[in-house]
């Protein structure tokens, strides 16, 4: 969970209901934060612990994840060895093109190209209550959350996509509810976020 700029501080906000819904499903989650979301941090929590299931949050590439301050923390190439034959949650852009793909985890969710995110200009100090923000992450975070529900990275996957269209048919058949501004800026980013998330792998898999 890094927490260096807007996205990040937004999903990591998101993201701490993961952690309490793992416990009450028997999970132990190792949690790093902030500053402890760098490389040495990650390798040595993944080579120690062990984890099946890790969940990474942050901006990425196509053939990198990186963490607090833009630190690279998963490297195609030099130190993905460390997602294989693990179940893989990204939500870093693009990093499901080229590292997702190649990386030999058992399986990966993520996203092949830019995720967008829209925020409110006047709430971005609550995250959780952004109106902007909400159908875009609801959406994404529904995926890890079935994941620590143990169930299967393909159930996870078609989860979140049914919670993008459900928002994207809120926007589109209930357009009255919804200002210009928002049909404007967030069912567009809705119908691209949904088109850009992908899993690669063993769709049965779970923790």
């Amino acid at each position: 969970m890094p927490d260096f700029d807007l996205p990040t501080s937004y999903i990591t906000k998101w993201s701490e209901k993961l952690v309490k819904i793992g416990e009450k499903n028997g999970l132990t989650p190792i949690v790093l934060k902030g500053k402890n979301v760098n490389k040495n941090h990650i390798t040595y929590s993944i080579m120690s612990k062990n984890p099946k299931l890790l969940i990474f949050n942050g901006h990425g590439s196509s053939d990198s994840i990186t963490g607090q301050d833009n630190e690279p923390i998963i490297i195609l190439g030099e130190n993905d060895n460390l997602l294989e034959s693990k179940i893989i949650h990204a939500f870093a852009c693009n990093s499901a093109k080229d590292l997702g793909f190649k990386c030999r985890a058992e399986s990966f969710i993520g996203y092949n190209d830019w995720f967008w995110l829209c925020m409110d200009r006047f709430g971005t100090n609550r995250p959780l209550d952004d109106k902007f923000a909400q159908p875009l992450l609801e959406s994404a975070i529904e995926a890890p959350l079935q994941l620590v529900k143990r169930n299967t990275t393909g159930e996870a996957f078609e989860k979140s996509q049914q919670k993008y269209q459900e928002w994207i048919d809120k926007f589109t058949i209930s357009s009255s509810k919804y200002t210009t501004e928002e049909l404007q800026l967030i069912l567009p980013l809705l119908t691209w976020n949904k088109s850009i998330q992908v899993i690669h792998g063993n769709r049965n898999a779970k923790r």
